[in-house]
């Protein structure tokens, strides 16, 4: 005797609901407003190497974050959300630590330069993340169990 199963829903994906181009650009809005703050550097008279290492800052920010939140999933409530706060911080004192000393020491231009870049895009990503959480939460929500 064979029983048949079916399944009258397929399971919940991030993007089911969401309209893809909504989520390509929440996911990858920091990256945007970092490719796009170039011109606007450039015609504001700002160095060149400041929106370097302003993206460049941001891209390994990025890339770190992107890291940790893969370590804090297969972890516990408590360590993933202590895991995420503890990079949160860490990664802003560094980015900050390393603006200062290039302001102070090296290019002022430079430094708030890359600040700028930096504050721009980072803000825009954090933005888009929550955005893209919030829709999954949404999803996720509306989804019948």
């Amino acid at each position: 005797m064979t029983v048949a199963t079916t399944s009258t829903t397929p399971p919940p994906s991030h993007t089911s609901d969401a309209p893809r181009p909504l989520v390509f650009v929440a996911s990858g809005i920091g990256l945007i407003v970092a490719i796009l703050s170039l011109p606007v550097v450039l015609l504001l008279g700002g160095p060149l190497n400041g929106w370097v290492l302003g993206v460049v800052l941001w891209a390994i920010n990025w890339g770190v974050q992107i890291w940790t939140a893969r370590v804090a999933i297969g972890s516990s409530p408590t360590v993933a959300v202590g895991m995420s706060g503890v990079s949160f911080i860490s990664r802003a004192w560094l980015v900050a630590i390393i603006l200062f000393v290039i302001a102070l020491k090296y290019d002022e231009a430079i430094g708030l330069t890359a600040a700028g870049v930096f504050l721009a895009a980072f803000t825009c990503d954090l933005a888009g993340r929550t955005m893209l959480f919030a829709m999954r939460s949404k999803l996720q929500q509306d989804t019948p169990r």
